[in-house]
Formats: structure tokens, sequence, C-alpha cells
């Protein structure tokens, strides 16, 4: 009996949440890296299986690709009952934040400057350079056209932060995701015109032009200078429908607090480096980060 009560319970859960949501969005990372069809469907499926245990609806989990997919699948009859992505997806939706990976994502602008002698040179720091030369650098980046993806979180930290000028931001797609924006980059470089392209630091500080092509082969020589934004935010998590039964809210909770898997094909589907840490977040961290991210409160 005491089983059978308990199996009622769930059902009850589960209904009441198929009355408000179903399925979920996610923003896969994959596709964010403009990976084939074989990568995205694996990203998927990778995460359908780790969500599916806390009880969630995963009943259609639809691949996202930027904000106004999240605007507009929360406006439906049955919106979505959870959100996997970046902050800037995550908190479009204005659905509580459950877990986020609070390792942080420090963006940056690669810069493709002037002229220099050596091909295919590794970039420098903008701290690495004269007081004089930093000033000058930074003067210029802000009248510099810069390239990011549609919706991603580097983009917002350094559109939010005024680093540059006009920001193009790509659509990701597959075969064309964030790989595609040095080819963007090079392709608007020009010997009196600088060009930059966003990203993550890490990626930025162990990028060269080699292998690119772009309009003018003399791109190769440009210098590259690395200008990282002023703060970083926080990573992916999963953001949670406010008609959510409270007790399947705290198994979503506990399944990414707990994680410490090293499996390589979850630890892409969820974004996930070797380190990071799933945390909880108060309404002060949400806020700040909204005003951090440009996007209000």
């Amino acid at each position: 009996m005491k089983k059978i009560l308990m199996l009622l319970a769930v059902l009850g859960a589960t209904c009441a949440q198929a009355q408000v949501c179903e399925g979920g969005l996610y923003l896969n990372p994959q596709v964010i890296r403009g990976e084939g069809t074989s990568q995205t469907e694996s990203a998927l499926k990778g995460m359908i299986d780790f969500v599916r245990p806390t009880g969630l609806s995963v009943l259609p989990v639809l691949n996202i690709k930027e904000t106004q997919d999240v605007l507009t699948a929360v406006k439906k009859p049955s919106p979505p009952c959870w959100i996997y992505g970046n902050p800037v997806v995550g908190l479009a939706s204005g659905y509580r934040p459950v877990a986020v990976n609070t390792d942080p994502i420090q963006a940056a602008v690669l810069i493709v400057a002037d002229l220099g002698t050596v091909r295919d040179g590794k970039p420098v720091e903008l701290k690495s350079l004269p007081p004089d030369q930093q000033a000058k650098v930074l003067a210029k980046l802000k009248t510099t056209t810069c390239f990011g993806v549609k919706s991603g979180v580097t983009t917002a930290l350094v559109k939010a932060s005024g680093l540059c000028g006009p920001i193009v931001e790509v659509l990701p797609q597959q075969g064309l995701g964030q790989s595609y924006l040095p080819t963007k980059a090079a392709f608007h470089w020009q010997v009196e015109r600088w060009a930059g392209l966003i990203t993550r630091l890490q990626t930025a500080q162990g990028s060269t032009m080699k292998g690119h092509v772009g309009s003018d082969e003399r791109m190769h020589l440009a210098q590259l200078v690395v200008v990282p934004a002023p703060q970083p935010s926080w990573g992916y998590g999963i953001y949670v429908h406010p008609g959510v039964p409270a007790d399947i809210v705290k198994k979503v909770n506990s399944r990414f607090v707990s994680l410490t898997t090293a499996d390589p094909l979850l630890l892409r589907a969820l974004d996930l480096g070797a380190k990071f840490e799933f945390s909880s977040l108060d309404d002060a961290a949400v806020q700040a980060m909204r005003k951090l991210l440009g996007t209000g409160s």
C-alpha cells in the first residue's frame, strides 16, 4: 500500500507538471561550436538521459540557437518546463536558476590589428603592452567591428562592457559556429581596418590566424592582441518553470550539484571542462548577473 501511495504521489506531481509545461529547451554546446549532426544529436541524447531521472518532462526537448527561441517558447500555451543553457538564454526566460556551473567564463576580444613582421604570430596580452599603447589599443577597439556568436555569453559580456564598436552577431548552425568567427574577422580585416572576434579568454590566448583565409593575404602578418572583458559570468545551468513541483526541483538541484563525472560525452553535452561546480544562486546573484550582461532587472 505504501508503494502504491508513493507511486500515486509521483504520478500526481507529473500530471500537475504536465498541466503547466512540457519538455525542455537546450542551448546545445555542439550547435554553438558548429559541430555536425552526429555530435549535436549525441549531446542532445546525453542531456535528456541526464535530466530524465529527476522527473522533469523530457518530451519534447528542442535545440535552440538564440534568445528569441526562448522568448517565443515561454509564451506558448504549454511552455517548456526547463531550459539548459548559458545565463543569456536562461535569464531571458524569467525561470528560476536551479543549478548553474559557477566555474567562471572569462570573455575576451582577439584583435586582428596592425601589420607586423611575424607570420601567424601568437597573440600578446593587452596588459603586457606599455600604458600608452594599451590606451591606444582600447581607444581604437571602441571603433572596431567585432564578431561574436548571437546570444553567446561572451558576446553579451563584451557588448555590455562597451569594449568594441559595432558588434556583428553570427547565428550558430551546424558547420558554422564559433569556429567561423576567425573567418569573419579575417575577411573584414584590412591594413587600415582592424577586426575583432569575441571568444573565451583561453581560446583567444591560444589562437593564431594560421589556416584562415581572408580578403587580404597580409592578414597573416597582422599583430594579434587579447583584450579581456572586465568581469566573468557563470557558465551553463538549468532554469526551471515556476509550475514544476518542489520535489522535482529539489531532485534537479541534487542531480547537478552532486555531479562528479569525468565522462567526456556528458561533459561536452553539459558544456563543462575538467573543472566545474554546480550551485544554486540567491536573488542578489541573479540580479547582479542581469546587470553584468546588460539585460536589466
